[in-house]
């Protein structure tokens, strides 16, 4: 089986017009537990030769990333090289507790693929950067900056970091292309442009496929 793409809502899969419709593609459904269930039932049946998972994605703003990191605008494109899982453990009075810290599971970070990961940066001339995978999306400055220092991450998720795990555990090359439709944060200074976003990301894959990538 050739490259599997997927991604999560609906609107998402759209861009998969008419020109490229004969693209195999599987809908997974918004959210870690969606995703999982859907990817892995799929896996178990036919394993692609590799997957990729493509979609819409918020942007932490500068002002709440760790030092060192370049923040990315809406619109910009972007491959996720890695993901952790942001919002899975504890809150305590002390500050959060991830899911390694209580020697309960992986936090992260989960990487995708690197050889695929460059090819598709380097087809659409996008930087990679770290991705956050959460259930709450930071629709508050107050989360938004929890998430960005606790993950180190760069753009944020709902599916990415499940999405990889179930490819690693299958044993399928994964890699994750993303385009910024919002800044994370305050959802009124957010700067969304959905409709935008999708139309950079039917491009993106347009360009992938007549460059043999997909």
């Amino acid at each position: 089986m050739p490259t599997l793409l997927a991604y999560a809502a609906p609107r998402e899969g759209a861009v998969l017009d008419r020109e490229l419709g004969d693209l195999d593609a599987l809908e997974l459904g918004v959210g870690k537990v969606a995703a999982a269930m859907k990817l892995s039932a799929a896996l178990a049946r036919d394993r692609p030769d590799a997957l990729v998972l493509f979609g819409v994605c918020g942007a932490y703003p500068a002002r709440h990333l760790r030092r060192g990191l370049r923040a990315l605008g809406v619109l910009d494109l972007c491959v996720v090289a890695s993901e952790v899982m942001a919002d899975e453990g504890v809150a305590t009075p002390e500050g959060f507790l991830d899911l390694a810290g209580l020697g309960l599971g992986e936090r992260g970070p989960i990487h995708a693929d690197r050889e695929l990961s460059e090819r598709i940066a380097a087809a659409l001339g996008c930087p990679q950067a770290p991705g956050a995978t959460v259930s709450t999306g930071a629709g508050t400055d107050a989360l938004s900056e929890a998430y960005a220092a606790r993950s180190g991450a760069v753009v944020e998720t709902m599916e990415g970091g499940a999405v990889a795990t179930v490819c690693r555990r299958f044993g399928v090359p994964f890699a994750q292309l993303r385009v910024v439709s919002n800044r994370t944060g305050d959802r009124s200074e957010g700067g969304w442009d959905l409709d935008g976003a999708l139309v950079e990301l039917r491009q993106a894959l347009a360009r992938l496929r007549s460059e043999g990538v997909i």
